[in-house]
């Protein structure tokens, strides 16, 4: 959820200094060029199956059918209290972990939200993390935990070795300029760029060696658009199946592809706006606009069956999203990219079963653990 967001606002900084440095003159003969994601960059959809529409009666969570656990105070003890909230990863086993990118550290809680413990944290030494991290992925078996971010030029990985203790098992360089990534059956997988690189999603085996990259860098013919625009883009993958789930530049479609990076299926959500980069006149000028109606990817996992569910925001007229609170969530199965609308949630970043997890850093980052009630449908 955070990832794109910090990402824009990286861009705005550069595209406001730029400017600065063009002068005034520059600025007066500044001009818009593209828009993107273009139309080439956006696969099409024909099969209704996969064209998925939102359906405004439905809604997930509903208060009748769900209790919720609160984890996360505006004040009050360290481990009640969270930096930012950037993920979740449910651990099959009635524990799950919470990704605090301010405090570069990984927590541990129970489903009724006991503190369990924490690894990682910010440093050069095993196990610690060096820049921000982003995104966690979890192992089938609950025994890995891979943790990567645009900030952090190191992959890096932890084993698990009792419910709540972790030590680090492995770390090595990405080598790439991306923010997305996945385990799959021994394998990481991930979403970014390289000038010497022929793909964007790469597989990496766990000593860090490179095995193969896939899929084409966006198209643009200006080089810097291109690799900026490749590099954009999240990823999550199903053990179960062998299939790995990306949606690429913020386009309204998510395309799987199995373990030889060949395409499976293809979904379209037919009522997403997709948020646009601008590109400019001038050396490498661009910028993100949130204009009102358009939407952004918050969130693409999958969950304890192996499905994928993916959920975005819409922008409002203030610039803020008009569904920080409750967004359109989709189910894709990952075997076939059939799916359909869950209904408006809440922001959720992973679901086991009868539980779902949300979270939100407004206005003050807190986790909501949502469980069935055991009389409801």
């Amino acid at each position: 959820m955070t990832r794109f967001i910090r990402a824009s606002f990286v861009q705005t900084i550069l595209l406001v200094a730029g400017l600065a440095a063009y002068g005034a003159h520059g600025m007066q003969s500044l001009r818009v060029v593209e828009r993107h994601p273009t139309a080439e960059n956006i696969l099409e959809v024909a099969d209704p199956r996969f064209i998925l529409h939102e359906d405004e009666e439905t809604v997930f969570l509903a208060e009748d059918s769900y209790e919720t656990v609160t984890i996360g105070v505006e004040d009050g003890g360290y481990e009640e209290m969270f930096g930012e909230v950037a993920d979740i990863a449910a651990m099959d086993d009635g524990t799950f972990l919470v990704l605090d990118s301010e405090a570069s550290e990984v927590r541990m809680f129970d489903y009724d939200g006991s503190f369990l413990g924490l690894f990682g944290g910010p440093g050069e030494g095993p196990g610690e993390f060096r820049g921000s991290v982003d995104q966690l992925s979890v192992s089938k078996r609950g025994d890995l935990v891979f943790a990567v971010g645009f900030g952090s030029h190191l992959i890096t990985a932890h084993e698990r070795q009792g419910r709540a203790a972790f030590a680090p098992l492995l770390s090595f360089p990405k080598a790439l300029n991306g923010e997305a990534g996945c385990v799959m059956n021994g394998y990481f997988w991930f979403y970014g760029y390289s000038p010497a690189v022929k793909g964007v999603l790469h597989k990496y085996s766990f000593d860090g060696e490179r095995e193969a990259s896939f899929l084409d860098f966006y198209m643009s013919p200006r080089e810097y658009i291109s690799h900026r625009m490749s590099r954009q883009g999240t990823v999550a993958c199903s053990e179960d199946h062998g299939v790995v789930a990306l949606n690429r530049v913020n386009a309204p479609v998510v395309t799987g592809y199995n373990e030889n990076g060949e395409r499976v299926w293809q979904v379209r959500f037919a009522d997403f706006d997709p948020m646009q980069y601008v590109e400019y006149t001038g050396p490498g000028w661009g910028c993100c606009t949130d204009e009102p109606g358009q939407a952004r990817i918050t969130s693409l996992f999958s969950d304890s069956a192996g499905d994928f569910y993916v959920q975005y925001t819409v922008m409002e007229e203030n610039g803020d999203p008009a569904t920080r609170d409750h967004g359109p969530l989709f189910r894709i199965d990952a075997r076939t990219g059939e799916g359909a609308y869950v209904g408006r949630a809440p922001p959720i970043l992973d679901i086991d079963g009868d539980y779902a997890f949300a979270a939100s850093n407004f206005p003050f980052p807190r986790v909501v653990i949502h469980k069935r009630k055991p009389d409801s449908d």
